[in-house]
């Protein structure tokens, strides 16, 4: 009976569907035999989930080789099947299908929890990326998983729903099909709060005799002022999924009762015209609200949904209307699987090429920072959950962008030319900051300059993904802009402390040899690794020389003594000494000094140590080591009177700051009252942290000054 029923619903919901379904019974039978004698928690034969699937993914139209992989998805992991067996009899598809999914649900996850996360978001996307239907089979197998969840323990029924909240329902929801969306956010929820399920879940049924009552009087009087009219439409109402309802109540504070849009009709029309004119005989009969008129129709949404939506006044009661015609419907349903080819197994229509092509460029714009597990899962929940503003450019083009996104994400989303030279913005006309969000309908011209680069701070503003990477890429090329630059400038220092000269040696294929020996291609890497300090630029020019190997290996080995420090690039280098003289810390305005033969000694700003030759400094930023304390000594002058050190040191040890050395005397300043002199050793994280020590010692009553020693 499950074969009849499956051949059913393939007949029922695609009319292109084939007449001979002989290759659907061969996969049927081998399915079935595959997964003989093997139960599910619930004492069902596991066989009748891979059933299910299949009748899911046979509603959203697909085509057999979908459909046929759905019967099969467990096969590989689940019996003594292999790949070559499955190939050999069905074809190179669907056994490819088949591995796809089975590839999700096989990987082994290493790592903390966020590593673990992050690999099953990425393991999701290359299978996407690589065939459509293989998220779309997994999208049908969760949703039985989930309907069917009442037989596993409490703790996988918070996980699988976790999972399931998180991660299929918004690729669900990106995809255009809101029906499997709306099933799979209920059902989670259901399990995650059950309480709040419940409790929404009975104010509905508290009313709802009621709420269907009105329901069908509304259909009838809009069917007749449609009809008086010329237009011909179905009207019906249709039900808010009780998720969302929590969404209102619960994120947006909206109670119960206000929610306008409990009692909701769908109209369905023949074609776009009709669409707008049922739109216009509605504004005509019932006061709305103009607030929330959306044209979806001549701005569809990424994902393809098209309508138009309205909010009437009947007595003072909203009435929340959308009005699409058929195929709009169709595909609001199943989003991208209502563009489908039964016969081809592709999407083939404009809309559905266009869907694809923008689910595939967020995979794209997300896969930079897939190295590091909270950016690539910040990323994927943004572009996932993302709801969106459309803005226009000067030319009048549309661009569909993350609610909360600026100019910059603008700018990127135009070239990344565009975003990296972006000095301001003007929107509707007016200079606006580049920080503000922008609201839909507006008119966006980004104003660039060729001397402007990207700010560190816009990471903080940006709300996509393509911004976000793009700005970090552009940091990245930089740091190794810098490497190289700093690399060629040790390397120049050593070999003039060495006279050699310079320009010969730079270009010498002696040099360029020593690189390919490091397994690098050219001089221009070597010197990159120099500047980052993978490689010693003393150890370069002693393989240049020989003979002074003894001498370099006697200084190397001086300078591994060396405190290492943080370069603006964020990489150790090995070769720069931070100098006791006047113990530059991270923040301070710092310069480095290129010594002979003992490489950067890095002071502040003013050292008296430093030597007047400006052509020896070079650009240091100090940057702070994680779980690294600095030393910094502090000059405090303020009344010689009991427990003024108590207050004092109190004062510091609120900043979590250790005093590494105190001194408390009678301050030689010549004064009318007493005065002592605190002498201080603190071990901060950097300028700003001593900054805020200093000025909460400062700011104790009997405190004259508190400076820093130099």
């Amino acid at each position: 009976m499950s074969l009849i029923s499956l051949i059913q619903k393939i007949q029922k919901h695609n009319p292109e569907a084939e007449t001979d379904f002989d290759f659907l019974k061969t996969c049927y039978s081998f399915a079935e035999n595959a997964h003989k004698k093997q139960l599910r928690k619930s004492g069902e034969p596991y066989f009748m989930h891979c059933v299910r699937t299949a009748e899911i993914l046979a509603q959203l139209r697909l085509d057999m080789d979908t459909i046929c992989a759905g019967l099969m998805h467990d096969v590989l992991e689940d019996t003594g099947i292999k790949r070559s067996e499955l190939e050999k009899q069905f074809g190179k598809n669907i056994a490819h299908l088949v591995e796809g999914v089975t590839k999700i649900g096989r990987y082994k996850f290493s790592g903390g929890q966020r590593k673990r996360q992050a690999d099953t978001y990425r393991k999701l996307l290359l299978a996407t990326a690589e065939d459509m239907r293989v998220i779309l089979i997994k999208l049908a197998d969760r949703l039985h998983n989930m309907e069917t969840l009442d037989y596993l323990s409490e703790e996988q029924q918070q996980r699988i729903s976790k999972e399931t909240l998180e991660i299929y329902a918004p690729i669900a929801h990106r995809l255009g099909i809101w029906s499997m969306m709306s099933r799979l956010e209920d059902l989670s929820f259901k399990y995650l709060l059950p309480e709040a399920y419940r409790e929404i879940a009975d104010l509905l049924n508290e009313k709802l005799d009621e709420r269907q009552s009105y329901c069908k009087k509304m259909e009838v009087t809009i069917h007749a002022e449609l009809k008086k009219h010329g237009i011909s439409a179905n009207v019906r109402g249709r039900t808010k999924h009780i998720y969302s309802i929590y969404q209102k109540m619960h994120q947006k504070g909206t109670p119960f009762k206000d929610i306008c849009d409990l009692v909701g009709l769908r109209i369905l029309v023949k074609d776009d015209w009709n669409c707008y004119s049922a739109l216009g005989v509605l504004h005509l009969r019932w006061n709305y609200l103009p607030d929330r008129v959306r044209d979806w129709i001549g701005q569809p949404k990424k994902n393809g949904y098209q309508s138009l939506h309205t909010t009437i006044l009947d007595d003072g009661k909203p009435i929340e209307i959308q009005i699409r015609s058929r195929e709009m419907h169709q595909v609001a349903e199943n989003g991208i699987a209502a563009h489908w080819s039964y016969k081809e197994g592709v999407p083939t229509t404009k809309e559905a090429l266009s869907i694809f092509a923008n689910y595939k460029e967020m995979l794209e714009d997300i896969q930079d920072t897939q190295d590091v597990p909270d950016r690539f899962i910040e990323s994927m929940k943004l572009e996932l959950f993302q709801d969106e503003v459309y803005v226009f450019t000067p030319k009048g083009d549309i661009l569909a962008l993350p609610v909360g996104s600026t100019a910059i994400d603008f700018a990127y989303k135009i070239h990344t030319d565009i975003g990296n030279t972006c000095c301001g913005a003007e929107v509707n006309n007016v200079l606006t900051p580049i920080r503000e969000p922008l609201q839909n309908g507006d008119r966006v011209r980004i104003l660039t300059h060729p001397k402007t680069t990207p700010s560190r701070v816009w990471l903080r503003m940006v709300k996509t993904a393509n911004a976000r990477t793009k700005i970090r890429h552009w940091f990245r090329e930089k740091d190794r802009a810098d490497a190289l630059e700093l690399g060629k400038t040790l390397l120049k220092a050593e070999l003039q402390v060495s006279y050699l000269n310079a320009n010969d040696y730079l270009k010498s294929p002696k040099l360029l040899e020593i690189a390919q020996q490091l397994g690098l291609e050219n001089v221009e890497e070597l010197c990159i690794r120099i500047g980052n300090a993978s490689e010693s630029a003393t150890q370069v020019v002693n393989r240049l020389k020989p003979e002074k190997s003894q001498v370099v290996a006697e200084e190397q080995k001086a300078q591994q003594t060396e405190p290492t420090i943080q370069l603006e690039n964020g990489i150790d280098l090995g070769m720069v000494r931070v100098m006791k003289c006047c113990n530059p810390i991270p923040g301070d305005d710092t310069v480095g000094y290129i010594t002979r033969g003992r490489g950067v000694s890095v002071h502040r700003v003013g050292c008296v140590r430093l030597l007047d030759e400006p052509e020896r400094f070079i650009a240091v930023n100090l940057q702070p080591v994680e779980g690294t304390n600095y030393p910094a000594q502090i000059f405090v002058e303020c009344d010689d009177k009991p427990g003024m050190l108590g207050e004092i040191t109190t004062a510091i040890a609120k900043f979590q700051v250790n005093i590494r050395e105190g001194n408390f005397r009678a301050s030689t300043v010549t004064r009318i009252d007493d005065t002592a002199a605190d002498y201080f050793t603190l071990d901060v994280t950097g300028v700003e942290q001593l900054r805020e020590v200093m000025d909460a010692v400062k700011s104790l009553k009997g405190v004259e000054s508190v400076v820093r020693k130099m």
